[in-house]
């Protein structure tokens, strides 16, 4: 516990960084276990070593970050079952522990403490914010895995559980089918949950941005104007929380990218700001990293830069969900929309159940306008713009693609609607800020508008 504080106060120092999410559990779980032990005795430790009394029944201090405790699979007939679901317990908690929103306690650090048949509900709702656990069976050909989320706000309820099946001969591949998956799926989960209102009475920088998000995806403009008030607050709470820093530079992007903004170079520099922020805040934090990727794309046209951002999230948390889905939309960009399917296909895989999928699915529409899959396009853009009418970017492709499918008629409603949102959006326009690489794209993409009936300057 010392050499975690020298250190600590060391890394402020020098890089302006702190600790890992995983030393940071360490450090907690060592915290916790001894407050623990202590209280079974009735006395404490102060920072001589001394024993002082104690009230055993004083509650824990409120924390500031939520906590996942990831409990050991159960193996339901043999040793080998029980020692695969501790493995892959641990395994993991260490996919969760690649995201920042919450703190996350491994089976290791667990299992001295909380003996199964000992552990109340009590016990566990003072400890954890939610309970990952699962159980593990096989029957010589198959294995089958069923894990499941536990919500302790106000008393032990599953809010998600999910059943994955893998053949013995495919246990090398048990991260990448397994445990990625179930880490990505918690995630949104969590999210969605942590992001309803009046959920927690002191929310916290991360709280308010929870808050924040689904106002973000709603692409209304009374509701994204909010999301930017909390995610203001909350940088007031704490000016060095990357992840506020970097949701701070998504929604000024998009805040332009909706025409809401009358002076864009200056909104798009603040973008700037707060992206390169966050990942000088915590240069491995995949979110930061894949959002600052996307930026270089949008405002920059600096793809390189884009596709080594995204790798590099990528390889740091292959479960974000999120930032498969937003690398898409360079790949259309640079004239791969094949890849950018790909990518959108392992986004629905981890992330089936998507709150957001709606605002998502319009990088579908966008991919396969620059396929030249027109008809796709269009089935999948009437949709987008159903389900988001307000988000401006998702009527272009689909206008583009009812052009070069001759549907001039069917397009007008559409034309109207975006030159309602966007009353000076041009071909030309559109031509000289939207982010292609090749000239046959930029060029291919303004004729559908132009055979859409879209003014050209």
């Amino acid at each position: 516990m010392r050499e975690y504080s020298r250190c600590r106060d060391a890394l402020r120092k020098i890089l302006n960084a702190g600790p890992s999410l995983e030393t940071q559990a360490l450090h907690d779980a060592v915290r916790a276990y001894s407050s623990h032990d202590a209280g079974m005795n009735g006395c404490t430790a102060n920072d001589n070593g001394s024993r002082q009394g104690k009230n055993p029944a004083r509650p824990l201090p409120a924390r500031s970050r939520l906590r996942v405790g990831v409990f050991p699979f159960l193996g339901n007939r043999s040793a080998n079952e029980e020692n695969l679901g501790f493995s892959l317990s641990q395994e993991v908690a260490a996919g969760l522990a690649r995201f920042r929103w919450f703190d996350v306690i491994a089976p290791v650090s667990l299992a001295p403490r909380w003996p199964s048949s000992l552990v109340s509900e009590h016990q566990l709702r003072n400890e954890f914010d939610y309970i990952v656990d699962g159980t593990i069976s096989g029957n010589g050909k198959h294995l089958h895995i069923s894990v499941r989320l536990l919500d302790l706000a106000e008393y032990a309820r599953p809010v998600w559980n999910d059943c994955f099946k893998l053949a013995i001969g495919e246990l090398h591949r048990l991260n990448e089918l397994v445990t990625v998956r179930i880490a990505a799926r918690i995630d949104p989960v969590i999210l969605s949950i942590e992001g309803q209102p009046k959920r927690r009475e002191n929310y916290g920088a991360t709280g308010l941005l929870l808050l924040a998000i689904p106002l973000i995806f709603s692409m209304e403009r009374k509701k994204y104007e909010e999301a930017g008030r909390l995610i203001d607050r909350a940088l007031e709470i704490d000016s060095e929380n990357t992840m506020v820093e970097a949701w701070a530079a998504h929604w000024h992007l998009f805040y332009a990218g909706q025409g809401w903004t009358q002076e864009i170079e200056r909104t798009y520099a603040t973008t700037q700001r707060h992206a390169l922020r966050a990942i000088k805040l915590d240069p491995d934090n995949a979110e930061a990293l894949g959002i600052y990727a996307h930026i270089c794309s949008i405002v920059d046209k600096d793809f390189d830069s884009a596709l080594h951002y995204f790798d590099r999230s990528l390889r740091l948390n292959p479960s974000l969900a999120f930032i498969w889905a937003l690398s898409s939309a360079t790949y259309s960009y640079i004239g791969e929309p094949e890849i950018a399917l790909q990518r959108l296909e392992r986004y629905g895989e981890l992330a089936p159940f998507d709150p957001y999928y709606s605002w998502f699915e319009h990088l579908y529409t966008i991919a396969y306008a620059f396929k030249g899959d027109y008809e796709r396009a269009a089935i999948v853009g009437r949709r987008v713009s159903k389900a988001i009418p307000e988000y401006v970017a998702g009527y272009k492709p689909l206008i583009a693609s009812l052009g070069h499918l001759g549907r001039r008629d069917e397009a007008k409603p559409y034309v109207a609607k975006l030159l309602s949102l966007e009353p000076h959006f041009t071909v030309e326009r559109f031509g000289r800020v939207y982010p292609f690489k090749h000239s046959s794209d930029r060029e291919r993409y303004m004729e559908g508008l132009r055979r859409a009936g879209v003014p050209e300057c």
